[in-house]
């Protein structure tokens, strides 16, 4: 179980994330959700250990998190991080490599994973090539690679097209139905519905909501007294405004 206890992350004079707790179960996907600039990325890479917290605290199974624990986790990061002058071929056995995975095991998972997302064709293209659509297939081959139990997703849907999409989200259900636990972020709110066991709703890095998503579904009411017919009308409810 991965737990988040009183998370705040200060930059400067500016609160990225204040005061954030959740936790989530093995084998459970939970979507937090909120609009750019919510602090969502903030709260993944306090997880990793790419930013030390302001307050609070990151633990898994009970104890902090540590470069051994961190091997068993996979990352997709919203900006990317694919080497652009590098082949697909040598970006998966580059990242495979820091997992200490053989050079063997690596061609093989990458084999059935590019047959999965139909890119056999592009093992040898440079990323820097690639489309932005599947520059983010890639990119989430690349944090699946290493058959991690715990799974890191910001923004996994971005730049894909309605095919795509699908196929990722198909991608997403096989692995919570192998016992992955994952964790994605999203502002787009059909994802979660679809995905998620749990959600954390965000704000200008402040839970707004958090919980069972059945439960939300089944027991909220929005202001004006009315039920919701979607979880965008919580989302609209609780952040303010319209979608974006």
């Amino acid at each position: 179980m991965l737990e988040v206890k009183n998370l705040t992350k200060n930059f400067g004079d500016i609160t990225a994330v204040d005061d954030v707790s959740f936790k989530i179960n093995e084998g459970k996907v939970l979507g937090i959700v909120g609009r750019n600039g919510a602090g969502k990325s903030t709260i993944f890479r306090s997880i990793l250990g790419l930013v030390e917290p302001t307050a609070g605290e990151v633990l898994f199974n009970g104890t902090k998190i540590n470069e051994q624990v961190l091997d068993t986790f996979g990352y997709l990061p919203e900006e990317g991080s694919l080497l652009p002058q590098s082949s697909v071929e040598a970006i998966c056995e580059y990242y495979g490599s820091l997992k200490l995975m053989p050079k063997e095991l690596i061609r093989e998972r990458l084999q059935a994973l590019l047959q999965e997302f139909d890119l056999e064709e592009q093992l040898f293209t440079k990323a820097h090539n690639l489309s932005k659509g599947t520059r983010q297939k890639i990119q989430f081959i690349v944090s699946i690679l290493h058959d991690p139990d715990f799974i890191i997703l910001d923004e996994p849907f971005s730049g894909l097209d309605p095919l795509s999409v699908e196929l990722l989200e198909k991608q997403i259900l096989k692995l919570k139905e192998q016992g992955k636990t994952i964790i994605f972020s999203s502002h787009i709110m059909n994802h979660v519905e679809t995905l998620c066991d749990d959600i954390l709703i965000i704000n200008k890095g402040k839970c707004l909501l958090y919980g069972n998503l059945n439960e939300i579904a089944n027991s909220y009411t929005l202001s004006d007294g009315t039920k919701p017919q979607s979880l965008n009308d919580i989302f609209l409810d609780k952040v303010g405004g319209t979608d974006e």
